[in-house]
């Protein structure tokens, strides 16, 4: 008996077996790790407006942020600076290059009639190895005739009411990698300034469209400590063992189950309902008795419960056969638990 309620616990414990392996398992394939990449973009742009010769100006330039004479500009000198931190290393290389887009856009709506980029630089690189900065510095000299007259030659030539804008623009395409990750971190600012065209001896202004970012970049990537193989390991071996001997301690179970039903019948009866439940030496003469056989305890209960009577034991050791009865009155209850 006592082998029997081993069983039951060794049951449960493989159970909890089981699922202590799924779960070394679950670990050991969860070998997924983040590595977070941050990085602050600043970039800035000034610029002087040089001046075609003329008698009221005796500087040869203006600062930013004034007001211009359209018919008076020669040439802008655009300064650009971009910097950049990281805070993983990178390896790999950023390209960079310096465009014009003239555009002549529409006055009603959004949008525009006409656009095209011209180069002001060829692609540029920089090497990073081990670099968690980058920094850019460059100048330039835009002629504004040229772009202003291009945009007129254009609304000259299609008769259009139209406003038009040149663009300066430095574009950015990092395209390194971390240190242990597979995958490029693909970054791709821009920074510009903004020129109006077509305009007469009027008041112009500029304005500067820079970036000025701080982001992050969450990369997944596999980890490959050797823990994780430890943990799918030691799970496929718990899981497969605890399958095994549960399986083995179930068999067990039921084999001494059918050989032992009776004794674990009686042992359950007695146990449950021993405070209903009198012991006697022997069973008395039943003749006198108006007799019902009963084919199960919990029919007896039932009985029991309605007469309020004791539940009368008694025991055949010789024969393994236990018989419980109730009488009352004239009527007696009876079941009896066999062996066989």
């Amino acid at each position: 008996m006592k082998r029997y309620k081993m069983n039951k616990i060794l049951q449960f414990l493989f159970v909890f077996l089981f699922m202590f392996g799924i779960f070394l398992i679950y670990l050991g394939c969860n070998n997924i790790k983040t590595i977070l990449f941050n990085y602050k973009e600043d970039s800035d742009i000034h610029y002087s407006v040089y001046l075609k010769p003329n008698q009221f100006f005796e500087e040869p330039f203006l600062e930013e942020n004034k007001t211009y004479i359209a018919s008076l500009i020669d040439y802008i000198n655009v300064d650009f600076k971009y910097t950049a931190n990281y805070n993983q290393m990178l390896n790999g290389t950023i390209k960079y290059k310096y465009v014009a887009i003239v555009s002549a856009n529409k006055k009603e709506s959004d949008g525009y009639y006409w656009q095209k980029e011209y180069d002001l630089s060829e692609d540029k690189y920089i090497t990073l190895n081990n670099s968690s900065q980058v920094s850019i510095s460059d100048s330039f000299k835009i002629s504004y005739d040229n772009y202003n007259n291009i945009a007129n030659k254009f609304r000259k030539e299609y008769s259009l009411t139209t406003d038009a804008e040149l663009k300066v623009l430095m574009k950015i395409d990092n395209d390194s990698k971390i240190n242990g990750v597979v995958d490029p971190v693909k970054i791709s600012s821009s920074a510009s300034l903004s020129i109006p065209l077509l305009e007469r001896s009027l008041e112009i202004s500029m304005n500067k469209d820079v970036a000025n970012n701080n982001k992050s970049i969450a990369f997944k990537q596999t980890d490959d400590d050797a823990k994780y193989n430890m943990y799918k390991l030691a799970g496929v071996i718990l899981v497969i063992a605890s399958i095994v001997m549960f399986i083995n301690v179930t068999i067990a179970r039921y084999n001494f189950k059918s050989t032992n039903e009776y004794e674990l019948s009686l042992k359950k009866i007695l146990d449950n309902y021993d405070s209903i439940i009198a012991n006697t030496s022997n069973i008395p003469s039943l003749d006198e008795f108006k007799k019902i056989n009963l084919s199960t305890f919990e029919e007896l209960l039932d009985v029991y419960n309605e007469v309020r009577m004791p539940i009368n034991y008694y025991q055949n050791e010789r024969e393994s056969r236990s018989t419980f009865l109730i009488i009352n009155n004239d009527v007696v209850w009876v079941y009896v638990l066999k062996k066989k």
